[in-house]
């Protein structure tokens, strides 16, 4: 899966900004006309689809998704690119666990029934 593209026909890219190595990227799909098992990872700046993707695709493994500057420029050694992850959630009462109180080994944990019964 393709998601940036850092050296082009010779040419190195990681001085150009994102925005102009994923037009290049997007550019050397179509004009290879590349599929499987090449994939070109989808990209947005929508925050509709953004929300999409994170409430549609977690149930098939979506951890979450990546984003960058689209003026950013690519630096060796430096974390550019940041990660939202998507987490699902359930409250739960700790009845009880192991270890010490600031680290935790194991928790028993109660959660209430939709008609209120503590299980």
């Amino acid at each position: 899966m393709a998601f940036d593209l850092l050296r082009l026909s010779g040419t190195d890219t990681t001085g150009w900004v994102y925005r102009r190595r994923r037009t290049a990227l997007e550019a050397l799909f179509a004009d290879h006309r590349l599929t499987a098992p090449w994939v070109l990872c989808p990209s947005t700046t929508d925050p509709a689809t953004v929300r999409e993707w994170l409430t549609s695709w977690t149930a098939v493994g979506l951890e979450g998704v990546v984003y960058k500057k689209l003026e950013g420029r690519f630096e060796p050694s430096f974390r550019g690119w940041r990660k939202h992850k998507a987490r699902e959630t359930e409250e739960a009462i700790v009845g009880a666990f192991t270890g010490s109180p600031a680290a935790p080994r194991t928790l028993l944990l109660g959660r209430y029934e939709t008609y209120g019964r503590l299980r």
